[in-house]
């Protein structure tokens, strides 16, 4: 059995009284760190003299973390039926941090639980097999969904420092791993942490050459 008819997005008011066989969680919300970002390489495909060819576009996109919400923690404060997480946004926007919406953003699912409410992401879909629940995560369409972030200028564009330090730390791994790369194990490992550096590197060079257009393809 599958629990998608009975989530809800943030905005919208529960109407379900069917409880998924879940505890609830605390409410939350998306947030990016500036420094943080993780490599994607999209498949894109084009066509030239009447054949479809593939081509790859690496690209940086940001690592999102979830903030919970909890009263008394980090300056929240429980107003009523609400939760007033105010003080801790503004902490957080004051240390570079982009907040994102929950409703503006549509990337919040609400269940009815046991006893409260099961919070998660619109990319994860519930499953029950037997006594279990089975969580299944859309990867392409979160990816997808965070390239229109950088896309729509939701989130700038790495800064030059944090990109080449992030080249810096991969060649330093690349390094330890070459003084045993006769091992064959470790030789797998470089050769897949020296693809990732070249495509850092590709999606580095088109942030350098295309700013925010660098996202756009």
């Amino acid at each position: 059995m599958n629990y998608d008819n009975f989530a809800q997005p943030w905005s919208a008011q529960q109407q379900q009284q069917t409880r998924i066989p879940i505890k609830g969680n605390d409410k939350y919300f998306m947030a990016h760190n500036p420094e943080n970002w993780e490599l994607r390489v999209f498949d894109k495909y084009n066509t030239e003299d009447g054949k479809r060819k593939r081509y790859t576009v690496a690209v940086l996109l940001p690592v999102l973390s979830s903030i919970p919400e909890v009263a008394g923690v980090n300056g929240t404060k429980a107003v009523g039926n609400h939760l007033d997480s105010g003080l801790m946004r503004t902490t957080l926007r004051d240390n570079g941090w982009t907040i994102l919406d929950a409703g503006k953003h549509d990337y919040l699912r609400i269940y009815p639980a046991i006893k409260g409410k099961y919070h998660t992401s619109k990319w994860i879909r519930l499953e029950r097999v037997g006594k279990r629940i089975i969580e299944h995560f859309d990867k392409e369409g979160y990816d997808e969904w965070r390239l229109q972030l950088m896309q729509t200028g939701v989130i700038d564009t790495p800064h030059p420092q944090i990109a080449s330090l992030r080249l810096i730390s991969m060649d330093r791994a690349m390094n330890r791993l070459e003084r045993d790369q006769h091992i064959p194990e470790v030789a797998n490992r470089l050769k897949s942490k020296q693809t990732q550096y070249k495509h850092t590197k590709a999606a580095i060079k088109r942030i350098e050459e295309l700013g925010k257009d660098a996202y756009v393809f």
